[in-house]
């Protein structure tokens, strides 16, 4: 057997195996489950058109919320001014979902489940779904590969791709994101398109025109996969150029058809909103949207939650498209146009870290595309040479980082999908334990380690004293302390008790020390309590670093616009100079 089948069997069965018996989701519930968060967002077609036939009010969604919580709270639709409520997320992805949908249907009423959409059954019918999505799209990569490069180069880029990058997460565990199905739509579109320059047949044109439909049903930004058949095998030479016009004008008929196929599909959504809404075009993403002259470039890049931070490995397509010029000089004008507006657009979203993301999720639909630059990059190296060497290395250390990004997103728990810093990143990487005082690193800069040096107490509160804040008292009483010194440290300490946790994030109780100069305000540290545990009662300090030319610190309690009831006692500020 070649090596590019072992390498295609060895990615088809090891995500198997991470997919069944490493983190199933379809067991997982709550905002662990197969269908929450975004993905129970473009989900909620389904049952509301074919179980509850409520499609404008959605009256059963609170329902649902109640008893499977896929989402802290409803974020999948809003209120139009018609008074119906229009789902956030386009359709298609609902409609490739059907199969798995259905499945759980008929398998919920046969197994006397509740038929209420949600129940396991439906929950392990779209995660078999996309786990068979995710290995067709394996498969086709591979497919694609093998047309324009050896077997070995295709060997290792289907091994970066699957093993190397943030793919491993989104194909192999969240699978029913619309990334995993988009990469798999990529693989297609790029093997179709090829199959119609070599053989212009109507087949071909329909998969065209069927394949990009339903890809801008699924995400509107995906329009920019136009890109791939419109310029598929140009290099943009003048008799090139002429050609194509030539081409087209023979095959005008097929041309039209992926048209006609294309406008058809991704029309759906219109007749959508005009149905809720009585109006063709509905914006339901409200206030967000793109910064087009300020894109996130270098955030998106190498921030805390930046691409190349949780998938070093896809570096290899920059100097990949290099070689991609010179070995396919007739697919990389195309490709690297894509590349570039791909990830302008990607970044340019306002929310450009993509909510819970582990590392960027809104690129890994590109990555078929990107395969060819990292195919074209491991072609160079022929022969067994120091370079070769040192590159398989390399690529060995990127797959056992990827791996354990992976386990710490989810059995480890060190890792905050779309909430990491990048001090905390520095102080837990590679870790299999958290480190003392880590954890505070989420929400502030610094972490004290060591022995206290000269200590002096500046607050100790009664220990039968008690400080409780909720919904109705957002704020505690502010404890002022001055500050004699210019420099040192601050620990504040206390004991903490809560009956409920809050699991949003952002509205996480805050302890605050806030200094000031007079009136002037210098900076806050911050420390998210309920980040800490899940209820009960434990203790927990916060390091801060006295800002230069600091007076006094006020500190206090925030419950940030939350609910919950939170309680201290037993408060101490300790002041101390630090090493």
């Amino acid at each position: 057997m070649k090596i590019d089948k072992i390498a295609l069997f060895f990615c088809l069965i090891s995500i198997s195996i991470l997919t069944f018996w490493y983190y199933p989701k379809w067991n997982k519930s709550g905002s662990e489950a197969t269908l929450s968060w975004d993905s129970s967002g473009y989900y909620w077609y389904l049952p509301a058109v074919f179980i509850y036939h409520d499609l404008k009010q959605l009256t059963f969604s609170q329902d649902i919320l109640q008893k499977y919580q896929p989402t802290p709270e409803f974020q999948q639709a809003y209120v139009h001014p018609s008074g119906n409520y229009v789902l956030k997320y386009s359709s298609g992805q609902a409609i490739m979902m059907f199969p798995g949908f259905i499945s759980g249907h008929l398998a919920a009423k046969v197994l006397k489940y509740p038929q209420d959409g949600f129940s396991p059954p439906y929950q392990f019918g779209i995660f078999i779904w996309g786990w068979i999505m995710c290995l067709f799209g394996i498969y086709m990569l591979y497919k694609v590969l093998r047309i324009h490069f050896s077997a070995m180069s295709t060997a290792i880029t289907l091994l970066v791709i699957v093993f190397g990058t943030n793919y491993l997460e989104y194909g192999g565990i969240t699978n029913t994101m619309t990334h995993n199905y988009l990469f798999t739509y990529y693989a297609c579109l790029i093997y179709v398109t090829d199959r119609f320059y070599n053989n212009p047949s109507i087949l071909w044109s329909i998969c065209i025109g069927a394949i990009l439909g339903i890809m801008v049903l699924t995400r509107p930004t995906e329009i920019l996969a136009v890109i791939i058949p419109l310029l598929y095998g140009l290099n943009f030479s003048l008799n090139d150029v002429v050609q194509r016009i030539k081409f087209i004008g023979v095959n005008i008929a097929k041309y039209l058809l992926a048209i006609a196929l294309f406008i058809g599909i991704g029309s759906i959504q219109l007749f959508y909103w005009k149905y809720v809404s009585g109006e063709w075009l509905v914006y339901s993403y409200e206030d967000q949207g793109f910064s087009w002259l300020h894109p996130h470039m270098f955030e998106g890049f190498f921030s805390a939650t930046g691409w190349m931070v949780y998938s070093p490995l896809v570096i290899l397509f920059i100097p990949g498209i290099f070689a991609l010029w010179y070995q396919k000089r007739n697919l990389a004008p195309t490709f690297t146009l894509f590349i570039i507006l791909f990830i302008y657009v990607t970044f340019a979203w306002d929310i450009w870290w993509y909510g819970g993301s582990v590392g960027q999720r809104a690129l890994v639909q590109m990555y078929p595309v990107l395969a060819f630059p990292i195919a074209a990059f491991v072609g160079i190296f022929k022969k067994v040479s120091v370079f070769a060497i040192l590159g398989t290395l390399l690529m060995t250390l990127g797959i056992h980082y990827n791996f354990w990004v992976i386990h710490q997103a989810h059995k480890g728990g060190m890792l905050f999908a779309g909430f990491m810093t990048r001090p905390y990143l520095m102080a837990i990487l590679l870790r299999d334990k958290m480190p003392d005082g880590a954890l505070n690193l989420m929400d502030t800069r610094y972490n004290y380690q060591g022995i206290l040096q000269n200590p002096k107490i500046l607050l100790a509160q009664d220990s039968m004293r008690k400080e409780c804040i909720s919904g109705d008292i957002q704020y505690s009483q502010v404890q002022k302390v001055t500050l004699e010194q210019n420099g040192g440290w601050l620990r504040i300490s206390a004991n903490f008790v809560i009956k409920e946790k809050e699991w949003d994030t952002w509205k996480m109780t805050q302890l605050i020390v806030r200094y000031k100069h007079g009136e002037d305000h210098l900076g806050d540290d911050v420390l998210r309590v309920q980040r800490h545990f899940d209820g009960g009662s434990k203790n927990l300090y916060l390091d801060s670093k006295i800002r230069v030319g600091a007076d006094t610190a006020e500190i206090f309690l925030w419950n940030a616009d939350g609910r919950k009831e939170l309680c201290m006692e037993n408060l101490e500020i300790v002041y101390h100079t630090g090493d």
